[in-house]
């Protein structure tokens, strides 16, 4: 791997971990498109209790995959906002 393509990964990570909103935002935006947790735990591929924790701040954010599907569904509620 080149020096380009390692400063392009840390870079999207970077952009992922910022596109991340709050947790009350987190749940904001679930709610107002009528999701439930569980709807959104099988969009993303985790349990019901991992969307729970990560809407309550109570357990640290996912990582690697799941960090961006996670962070995919959340931009594509806010774009139905």
């Amino acid at each position: 791997m080149t020096a380009t393509q390692v400063a392009d990964l840390v870079r999207e990570r970077l952009r992922v971990h910022s596109d991340l909103p709050s947790p009350a935002e987190r749940r904001r935006l679930r709610e107002s498109k009528g999701l439930s947790q569980q709807e959104l735990a099988d969009i993303v591929g985790v349990t019901r209790g991992a969307i729970s924790h990560w809407e309550r701040g109570a357990r640290s954010i996912p990582r690697g995959p799941l960090l961006e599907r996670y962070v995919m569904a959340l931009r594509a509620l806010q774009e139905c906002a």
